[in-house]
């Protein structure tokens, strides 16, 4: 169990750059289209930006409660990420400390 949360930890933290890109790329897209911060939604950013993703999604809505996921894809890119890493690198320090102790 502990090298698991020990992995899961670090997936959480190595996963940061990756996070912090995609809201950089928002930010970017934001400031040279049309959208806006609240316009650019996550089925938005999928469907324009990262197409190959839309299989999974498709894929996603055949299994899970549909409400859910348009909930969770029309939560703005930029402000949902941003929590996402925050949050996840938050997770990672607090499960290595844990673990450390």
């Amino acid at each position: 169990m502990k090298t698991f949360l020990t992995i899961f930890a670090y997936f959480c933290i190595w996963t940061t750059p990756i996070q912090v890109a995609i809201v950089l790329w928002g930010i970017l897209i934001v400031i040279n289209t049309d959208y806006g911060i609240l316009s650019l939604t996550g089925i938005e950013f999928f469907t324009h930006y990262l197409q190959f993703f839309m299989v999974i999604i498709d894929w996603l809505y055949t299994w899970l409660w549909n409400p859910c996921l348009d909930f969770v894809l029309a939560i703005p890119i930029i402000f949902g990420t941003t929590v996402k890493a925050v949050f996840s690198t938050w997770l990672g320090f607090w499960i290595l400390g844990i673990i450390k102790q």
